[in-house]
């Protein structure tokens, strides 16, 4: 009986999703045959033809396309695996270069030459949005899958200390203020940037640009540490006033690892001195928690309490992006097959609940109501709008 009840299960599973499907189907206009027209390459030396029209009841590409940070890994894998397990579809191609890298190729255009999905450790930026809109791609879909937290950490043995973000700022800006100019950071020990700290050199490992952990500690770290500055409060453009903030020293302070950097990252802090630390998502962190300390930010050490309730400053979601465009019409007609199961798939409790598979991973689960939001999106294909 208990075999039966969980093919039973299944059965509905497979029939709600795919009803909700042909509901969200009849409320399609103008997608995929309307908004595909030619789009530049991507990158040098990609091809110039037109990408091919979908013809009647096929797909001109026949696996979903995945693109973005290399720590949202393992939360596509589990999604594809629930994928391949409920519909007759391959495994995606997948390629993990950095969150901003991915929006990049996923507002490139529109066609099976270009991503189906982005995924990214921090929300799409403005002017990726309006770079998505001017390349066609009109209606993209933007599911939130739970909260992550960026950890500071430093090998088992190392000194443990609170830190702060302008900590950070005064430890690895570029210049300084200094009687109302700037001029190079002098600091060299974490305790020049707060008395409370040890009297240990400053050596900080950080994911490079492309990354989105990268992106937002710019924000959450080095634009926070740096607010309220006199000097950067009185400079009136942002495009100005940032830079100030999270450009960095280049005197061998800063390490900056790749894509995807969490292995790589973690050689680095064993081979380090004390006062060496690392900036990284809690993903990484959990997948090399043998190895490392964790550093608390403004004294509160990170738990999936704190990070629900925003205690810990350092916390902010994860998205996955969809391009409607892409989806099959009434008629069948398409990119690529699978997208709204992707979706539905993402967002069902088996993964998105507290106790799903995502927070086996290290995700936080958001709260009932906010997974539900993030349901209602996936049956309504409500329009991302930034």
């Amino acid at each position: 009986m208990a075999d039966g009840r969980g093919w039973m299960r299944h059965r509905s599973r497979r029939i709600g999703i795919a009803l909700a499907s042909v509901l969200s189907a009849c409320l399609m206009t103008g997608l995929a045959l309307a908004q595909q027209k030619p789009a530049p390459p991507s990158h040098p030396g990609a091809s110039t033809a037109v990408p091919l029209l979908p013809t009647a009841n096929i797909t001109v590409r026949p696996e979903l396309f995945i693109v973005g940070s290399s720590t949202m890994k393992g939360y596509v894998d589990v999604t594809a695996a629930a994928l391949q397990r409920d519909y007759d579809v391959p495994a995606p191609k997948v390629s993990f270069k950095g969150s901003k890298t991915g929006i990049a190729e996923f507002c490139a255009g529109i066609g099976p030459d270009y991503p189906d999905i982005a995924v990214s450790s921090r929300g799409m930026h403005k002017s990726e949005f309006d770079r998505c809109n001017e390349n066609g791609i009109l209606d993209i879909i933007e599911i939130k899958i739970g909260l992550s937290a960026y950890y500071v950490a430093t090998k088992k043995g190392n000194p443990v200390f609170n830190v702060t973000p302008r900590m950070f700022y005064y430890a690895l800006a570029e210049q300084l203020p200094k009687q109302g100019e700037f001029d190079d950071n002098p600091n060299q020990t974490w305790r020049q940037t707060d008395k409370s700290a040890p009297d240990l050199p400053i050596r900080v490992i950080l994911p490079e640009q492309a990354s989105g952990t990268r992106n937002t500690f710019d924000g959450l770290f080095m634009q926070a540490g740096c607010r309220h500055i006199k000097e950067i409060d009185l400079i009136y453009a942002a495009d100005d006033r940032v830079p100030k903030c999270i450009t960095l020293r280049a005197d061998g302070v800063v390490t900056e690892v790749a894509e995807p950097y969490g292995t790589k990252m973690v050689e680095l802090l064993q081979q380090s001195a004390p006062g060496t630390i690392a900036v990284m998502t809690n993903e990484v962190y959990i997948a090399f928690r043998d190895v490392l300390e964790l550093l608390p930010v403004n004294g509160v050490l990170p738990s999936d309490a704190a990070i629900e309730r925003f205690d810990y400053d350092m916390a902010t979601p994860d998205f996955f992006y969809f391009k409607r465009a892409h989806m099959r019409n009434n008629a069948g007609q398409g990119v690529v097959r699978g997208i709204r199961e992707f979706m539905a798939e993402l967002t069902h409790e088996e993964l998105m609940s507290h106790g799903g598979a995502f927070t086996k991973l290290g995700l936080v689960a958001l709260s009932p109501a906010a997974q539900e939001a993030e349901r209602s999106k996936v049956r309504t294909l409500k329009r991302f709008v930034r």
